[in-house]
């Protein structure tokens, strides 16, 4: 039975409260048809290991730390992760990870175009064909743990606290003082008895990337250049910084000959446009795979970015960043690195926000973070990392 206390839980503040009223009344209808205890000991070595994450690029780099986790425990089992369409381009070759299937998953990318769920219905009855021994939630999700029933997973191992119960055979109990995202997500490794404690993201970069990177690096004349790395975008316009403050940064960069440089996203087009409309010059914008634009953070001096995965790409490759964030606190997805600064107005009193409607006339949690904090926070980290400045103008990664 779905415990009231679920609801107060802390780390539940960022989700859609809305959405996790009826995950509540739908998952209280579907437990009187389950008593079962699923607080059980798992004392078994799985021999396939299916982890799902259904949502964005930042939540797929939040699950390294689990998948890294998972392989020390299981170094012989074979795991599978399974995460939307760009995770391949993240983590090929990664040797924690046996396979990396891809497929759209509607809820993640927001889209239940008929051709997205049609690819969904085919890649859960090809999982129902793997007989996994062990599927995990690595997103604390309804949807997920749906999911992970559909595939007919023999154990499946995920919280609660969102609802699902009936669609799990394994449920430990969740901690009351997690916050951050990637804790309550990993922390279901402790049922397995594995060792959590290694929050890094740590990615090797692609070599065909860095051969493009050396190549683009020569013929843009970079060497030598301290670069700064723009990424003006973000998943939803509710954590937009304003264009001209990115023009007066921008500014504020050259005339202390560092090189900006803009990162456009598959959906950044319009912010940059405005961004290089109203800035009337010339500068280098790029527009890569996401594989690039990893090896491209990872030579620049240091990133500016708003809250979003580009802040998870930066930790993995070592890069300094800067992050505006507006809607969400930074304490519940920024990445456990000293080198990752946040900059947000800690005046706002109505976070976290769920997005439909801004209940300040003004955006007050963006709008409240001026050029000037923004400039002191990246002077600050230019003079804490100095030491790191010649490896990138040098040139390697």
């Amino acid at each position: 039975m779905i415990k009231n206390s679920h609801q107060t839980l802390p780390f539940l503040l960022a989700y859609n409260q809305k959405k996790l009223r009826l995950g509540f009344a739908l998952d209280s209808f579907l437990n009187l048809f389950d008593w079962r205890n699923k607080n059980r000991s798992f004392n078994e070595v799985p021999a396939t290991i299916l982890v799902v994450q259904s949502h964005l690029i930042g939540d797929v780099m939040m699950a390294i730390p689990l998948l890294r986790a998972l392989r020390k425990r299981y170094p012989h089992s074979k795991i599978t992760f399974l995460a939307n369409d760009f995770a391949k381009g993240l983590l090929q070759g990664c040797d924690f990870i046996d396979v990396v299937l891809t497929v759209p998953f509607p809820w993640g990318i927001r889209s239940y175009h008929v051709k997205n769920l049609w690819k969904l219905v085919g890649m859960i009855l090809y999982l129902r064909r793997q007989k996994f021994d062990l599927a995990i939630d690595a997103q604390i999700d309804f949807r997920n743990i749906f999911f992970l029933f559909l595939t007919g997973a023999r154990r499946r191992l995920g919280y609660d606290i969102v609802g699902g119960r009936i669609f799990l055979t394994d449920i430990p109990e969740f901690p009351r003082d997690l916050v951050h995202l990637l804790e309550g997500r990993l922390s279901v490794l402790r049922y397995l008895g594995a060792d959590i404690h290694d929050k890094s993201y740590r990615l090797s970069l692609d070599p065909d990337a860095v051969k493009w990177l050396d190549v683009f690096w020569k013929n843009r004349g970079l060497a030598g250049r301290e670069i700064v790395a723009i990424h003006p975008g973000a998943s939803t316009k509710e954590k937009l910084w304003r264009p001209d403050r990115f023009v007066r940064l921008i500014m504020l960069l050259q005339e202390r000959h560092y090189l900006p440089v803009l990162i456009e996203g598959p959906q950044d087009a319009s912010v940059v446009t405005e961004i290089l409309d109203l800035l009337g010059g010339d500068i280098l914008v790029l527009r890569n795979s996401l594989a690039q634009i990893m090896t491209f953070i990872s030579r620049c001096r240091m990133l500016v970015c708003l809250d979003s995965a580009a802040s998870h790409l930066a930790s993995a490759v070592g890069t300094p960043a800067v992050v505006l964030y507006g809607p969400q606190w930074p304490y519940l997805a920024k990445p456990f690195d000293d080198n990752i600064v946040a900059v947000w107005n800690e005046r706002v009193d109505c976070r976290p926000c769920i997005y439909k409607k801004c209940r300040k006339s003004d955006h007050a949690c963006m709008d409240g973070i001026s050029v000037q904090d923004v400039w002191l926070a990246i002077e600050q980290l230019l003079d804490k990392t100095a030491a790191l400045s010649c490896r990138y103008a040098s040139g390697t990664s």
